[in-house]
Parts: C-alpha cells; structure tokens; sequence
C-alpha cells in the first residue's frame, strides 16, 4: 500500500511540473520557433507568425496585463496582447496574470512601429 501511495504521489509531481499555464491561442506547432536577434536583424521577417521562447523580464503592472518583455538570451522584445500594436487603446485579446521570472513561449505576428520590432502575441504558454 505504501508503495502504491508513492508512486502515485511521484506521478502526481512530475505531472503538475509539466503542466503550463496557457493564454490565448495555442502555441502552434506549424510555425518556427526563432531568436530574438533573429526577429531583430531580418526585416524581411516582419508580417511572419514565429514562436519565440524566453523569460518573462519586465511586465504590464495594470490589471488587463497588456504586454511582456521577453529576453530568450540573444536580446529582448516587446510582446503586446493587444490586436493593433503597443499604441492601440483597444482591449487586448487577452490579459496576462504577474510572470515576471517566468519562462514563457509565445506564437505572435512580427510588427514594427517607429519605435523599433514587437510582437503581437496570439497565446502564451508559461511554465
């Protein structure tokens, strides 16, 4: 019987460890995951849906949880949930609860403003 029970405790760590957190839309696996220099230095990828993976650096503190910083290493992005761009006033498609720390993979649409390359997250997947 005990050790019934510490099998079943240890599959029921190991399962809750694996599990991720998710926002939006699935990440989809039919896309590339690239870097963030990638995304940086290839102009020609700008309207491209990619996956990027990194750690959640600084993010939106109001409630609707609006945008993330990403840093995956080789730098760091703007990522926004909201449809049209950083600058839009209109609800983001979806919020983002405190991360900060948090390793994170996002499928979204690479946009660029004056202000320099973002991604528009479709969903989020946090572990």
């Amino acid at each position: 019987m005990k050790r019934i029970l510490a099998v079943t405790f240890i599959s029921f760590l190991f399962l809750s460890g694996c599990s991720a957190e998710k926002y939006g839309a699935d990440i989809r696996k039919d896309v590339p995951t690239v870097k963030v220099r990638d995304v940086m230095f290839n102009p020609a990828m700008k309207g491209s849906v990619v996956n990027l993976e990194g750690i959640i650096i600084t993010q939106c503190q109001s409630a609707d949880g609006c945008w993330i910083f990403l840093h995956d290493g080789t730098g760091r992005i703007f990522i926004t949930t909201r449809p049209g761009g950083p600058n839009d006033t209109a609800a983001p498609l979806f919020t983002l609860p405190p991360r900060t720390g948090k390793k994170a993979k996002v499928t979204g649409t690479i946009q660029s403003a004056p202000e320099g390359i973002y991604i528009i997250a479709h969903g989020v997947e946090i572990r």
